[in-house]
């Protein structure tokens, strides 16, 4: 441990997703999430994150289970198809958003990377 950095665990179930590897530098105060992309549902590791049903899933609720946003964290989210921004993904996908493919107020927001 250098300068009070540590590496933290590889988000390795993310390989099986298609994603890059991760490997995140942390200080020793700041713990490594992953969070949903259509709820922003927050866990520790990608196992536990995707092993779990999503609300606000685009096929129904409770239909399939949480993905994992790859974007990294921010200060405001913003919606890819309209531009809403909120603070929080959570905050940003609990409303519906007026320009979604199924129709007007026809589905959630959705986080631009």
């Amino acid at each position: 441990m250098k300068n009070g950095m540590r590496w933290t665990k590889t988000l390795g179930g993310i390989l099986a997703m298609g994603v890059a590897m991760a490997v995140v530098a942390t200080t020793e105060a700041e713990e490594m999430w992953v969070q949903c992309k259509y709820c922003g549902h927050k866990a520790r590791d990608v196992r536990s994150l995707t092993g779990n049903a999503c609300m606000r899933h685009p096929e129904g609720a409770g239909k399939r289970r949480h993905a994992v946003y790859e974007g990294g964290e921010k200060s405001q989210y913003t919606c890819k198809r309209c531009g809403k921004r909120a603070g929080d993904i959570g905050s940003l996908t609990a409303s519906r958003c007026q320009r979604h493919p199924a129709g007007p107020g026809k589905g959630w927001h959705e986080p631009a990377l």
